[in-house]
């Protein structure tokens, strides 16, 4: 599976993007919608466009090049819709929906998907009424033209997602679960040992200790355990708030 030479001598002459020139670039086209900046993130990920490509392909696809066109479209929408400000990356944005378009190729273009590519068409598809040899989800999902299979795909992976879970919500999710997570291992270091150990024994357990057993462990009184507790709290919820750039974004 390889690209054709045109193709190739672009992705030769176009210099790699670093990650600062390509966020830098990326904040000024959200403000200004340059159309220049536009096409040098464009041409700065054209490469991403073919790794993807290549992924979703396999080895045996004899459509690469389709799948890049398709591909590229999608790495265009994402560059019109990315904002900055959501804190996810560029490169994580785009590749949602350059997987998005390649998938929707591959969906089309699929004999046993192109049964369920209407909601009710995935209606019947999960009833098991569609015709056809093997319908269940984990079928491998197969070409029109020559009945072979997409390569490491079966029928749910190339199923349209509900409005719901579209790309850029996915993205934004897996994201933001990523930076939060980020946020609450770094957490506990700035607390002393006491309310290090307050934080375990009361906000991190699924059922957590009794104010008055967490009093006499730090030689407090209930209530004292209990004001501690809420102290920590709010600086778990400041910490969290500010890592996230959520207090900075609600005060502009």
């Amino acid at each position: 599976m390889n690209l054709d030479d045109a193709y190739n001598r672009i992705l030769d002459r176009t210099p790699v993007m670093s990650a600062e020139e390509q966020n830098a670039v990326a904040a000024r086209y959200a403000r200004t919608r340059d159309p220049r900046d536009a096409d040098r993130l464009v041409m700065g990920n054209l490469r991403l466009v073919v790794k993807v490509a290549r992924q979703l392909g396999g080895p045996h696809s004899r459509d690469l090049m389709d799948l890049v066109q398709e591909g590229n479209a999608g790495l265009v929408h994402a560059i019109r819709r990315f904002d900055p400000k959501r804190g996810v990356k560029l490169t994580s944005y785009a590749v949602w929906w350059i997987r998005a378009f390649i998938m929707r190729h591959l969906m089309e273009t699929s004999r046993m998907v192109t049964f369920a590519s209407t909601r009710e068409g995935r209606r019947r598809y999960f009833d098991r009424s569609l015709p056809g040899p093997d319908r269940s989800l984990d079928a491998r999902a197969t070409h029109r033209e020559d009945r072979g299979s997409l390569p490491g795909h079966r029928l749910i992976d190339v199923l349209p997602d509900d409005d719901d879970r579209r790309p850029d919500v996915r993205c934004e999710e897996q994201e933001y679960r990523a930076r939060l997570q980020d946020a609450l291992d770094a957490f506990p270091p700035t607390l002393d040992a006491r309310e290090r150990g307050i934080l375990e024994m009361r906000l991190l357990r699924e059922k957590p200790v009794r104010l008055a057993d967490v009093g006499r462990r730090f030689a407090v009184s209930g209530e004292r355990a209990r004001q501690l507790e809420e102290r920590v709290r709010h600086s778990l919820r400041d910490f969290v708030a500010d890592a996230l750039g959520e207090r900075a974004r609600t005060a502009a």
